[in-house]
């Protein structure tokens, strides 16, 4: 058992050498401890969630103690900088030596937007934290980062920049590892899974993409994505409303290869540089029109509509190449959590996103959803949790990949 007091021990002892420990990728900066839930607690914080959604939630099956880390990790120029994650510590964990990190969905770009800012000064959990803290209460250690940027004022989220992503998720997951071997040797992670909902969709599977470069050490042993945007131009297409920050986080890590302002229509191509530090993901949905058309410059929404960007927009297509996801054979076991009526990452577009996955060896879980739209995080939450469990015992991956429509 996790005990409250190592870990208030542990934090001091954290502290007091940080500065002492040479740079490195997945260092632990600080560990701060937040407290502990008890499993009526963690009941109240998510059993609405689950209920809201229209799923009943499983029975808590452990207390969790929560903290704050930091961890170094790095850009998407390989510069060091250091990351904020919620971590989430069973205290009669049911699945020791495994960790999980779930990377949230689009928020925004500057520090107003950070999925865990409430909680880090003292609130409430939000979305991201309440559902990490579900996981933990089944008796997964789970660790749910924010992005590269987030409390730190002088950067922007480097948003759908997979190699940003990647880093982040990684060094999460070693950073997380040794705070869990530190407090107990039995709960060394031995296997490692990463989930994302949305955006962390993306950061998922861009993860999977560079674990083999990056963190060949991470025990990787599959990947979860509910409703996941893994194709940065149907998010364009599908989702217009980020498509702004995509075009801004282009401009800012690619030193300037595109002109965001150019690529949008009036008064939104004027107003863009405020709106980045001003909306976050509900503003810019109340801020933007829903049709790409009324928002992208006209030959950029046609282009995306008839998928010739390459033709039309050559230095844009070179970058969503260089951010597409599921390019590389790790042949990973995968589940793909999808709601039929899903706007954001569209079906039809999911299909051949799961395809890709079959052909470079991947066998891919895909349970379809019916009358549900993008949140797949609370209906398939106890199919997701079976499906990692029964990876960690060795079971052989099921695979929906001869069943997948073709059309």
């Amino acid at each position: 058992m996790v005990r409250a007091v190592a870990l208030v021990l542990l934090h001091l002892l954290l502290l007091q050498g940080a500065s002492l420990v040479s740079a490195e990728s997945g260092r632990i900066v600080d560990l701060e401890f937040r407290g502990t839930f008890s499993a009526q607690a963690v009941h109240d914080q998510t059993a609405g969630r689950f209920r809201n959604n229209g799923v009943e939630p499983l029975p808590v099956r452990s207390a969790v103690h929560s903290y704050i880390l930091r961890f170094e990790t790095r850009d998407a120029t390989n510069e060091g900088v250091i990351a904020l994650a919620q971590l989430f510590v069973p205290e009669d964990p049911v699945d020791p030596g495994t960790v999980l990190g779930f990377a949230p969905g689009s928020n925004g770009l500057v520090d107003a937007c950070a999925p865990s800012l409430r909680y880090v000064q003292g609130g409430g959990l939000d979305t991201y934290g309440a559902y990490g803290l579900a996981y933990a209460g089944q008796g997964m250690p789970t660790v749910v980062p924010n992005y590269i940027g987030f409390f730190d004022p002088d950067r922007l989220q480097p948003y759908f920049v997979a190699d940003a992503e990647a880093h982040v998720m990684l060094d999460a997951l070693r950073a997380a590892s040794r705070v869990l071997s530190d407090l107990d040797a039995a709960l060394t992670p031995t296997v490692a899974f990463i989930a994302g909902f949305s955006q962390g969709g993306h950061a998922v599977f861009a993860t999977a993409d560079r674990l083999d470069s990056y963190a060949p050490d991470v025990p990787l042993a599959g990947v979860l994505g509910f409703g996941p945007s893994g194709e940065v131009d149907v998010v364009m297409r599908a989702f217009p409303y980020v498509a702004p920050w995509i075009l801004v986080a282009y401009a800012d890590v690619y030193n300037g290869i595109i002109d965001p302002a150019a690529l949008l229509q009036e008064p939104y191509a004027s107003r863009l540089a405020d709106d980045v530090q001003r909306l976050c993901i509900a503003e810019a949905q109340a801020s933007y029109p829903g049709d790409p058309a009324a928002l992208l410059a006209p030959d950029l929404a046609a282009s995306l509509r008839a998928g010739t960007l390459a033709d039309t927009h050559p230095q844009l297509h070179d970058l969503v190449q260089a951010n597409q996801t599921a390019v590389y054979e790790h042949a990973l076991p995968v589940i793909i959590l999808q709601g039929v009526d899903d706007p954001i990452a569209p079906l039809a577009d999911q299909h051949r996103f799961v395809l890709r996955l079959c052909a470079q060896g991947s066998p891919v879980r895909y349970p379809n959803y019916l009358r549900t739209r993008h949140e797949t995080r609370y209906i398939g939450f106890e199919e997701a949790l079976a499906w990692m469990r029964a990876r960690t015992i060795g079971e052989t991956p099921p695979s929906d990949c001869g069943t997948v429509p073709r059309d």
